[in-house]
């Protein structure tokens, strides 16, 4: 069983165990360009769209909730933009685990425990993920059929609403990880240029 302190749904911040890299890569100094690696940059990037594509979600569902949209708007603004984050995060998490986690890994093996604590999220999250995932298919099943469908619609932005901390704090951690990792390491992806630390 996962201990409590790195349960995602429970901790505040990545254990300080796993934050022994910082000093050498502090993420004040992540915005100034040529100090961290392009490819942490990118992965800056990917995940600045997962936060605002939750936002907008988040934001969605409580317009809903305030009486701003009615069932066939709120379906209208909120499943495209859902389906697009599903399948991004699933598709970004899934090259993650099976990929870039274990490859890190092996490039910094006092790492190991925290890219397992990551994958540990990532279960976590896809969890979260399915339960979006069922409401807005309970929402979507309702609408047809002319009644109240409030409650679908409320328990949609519930399951959107439930998943917004967990996954920004999952996103913060893996970076205080990654990017460190990565900027003072390499991308195991790519070839190591020469005079890269390794």
């Amino acid at each position: 069983m996962q201990p409590s302190g790195d349960d995602l749904l429970l901790r505040d911040g990545l254990p300080e165990a796993f934050r022994y890299l910082a000093a050498e890569c502090p993420r004040q100094d992540w915005s100034t360009p040529g100090r961290i690696h392009a490819t942490a940059k990118h992965w800056l990037d990917i995940h600045r769209w997962f936060r605002g594509a939750l936002g907008e979600l988040t934001g969605l569902g409580g317009k809903w909730r305030a009486g701003g949209l009615d069932p066939a708007g709120y379906q209208a603004a909120v499943m495209p933009r859902l389906r697009q984050f599903l399948s991004h995060l699933e598709g970004h998490h899934n090259i993650e685990s099976h990929s870039y986690f274990p490859a890190l890994a092996a490039l910094e093996p006092p790492m190991a425990a925290g890219f397992e604590l990551l994958d540990r999220d990532h279960e976590a999250v896809h969890g979260l993920l399915v339960g979006m995932a069922e409401a807005a298919n309970g929402f979507n099943r309702a609408l047809p059929s002319g009644g109240d469908v409030r409650p679908q619609g409320d328990a949609l932005a519930a399951a959107i609403a439930a998943t917004s901390d967990p996954l920004l704090r999952h996103l913060s951690d893996e970076e205080e990880i990654v990017v460190p990792v990565l900027t003072l390491r390499g991308d195991p992806m790519q070839p190591a240029p020469r005079g890269a630390r390794r």
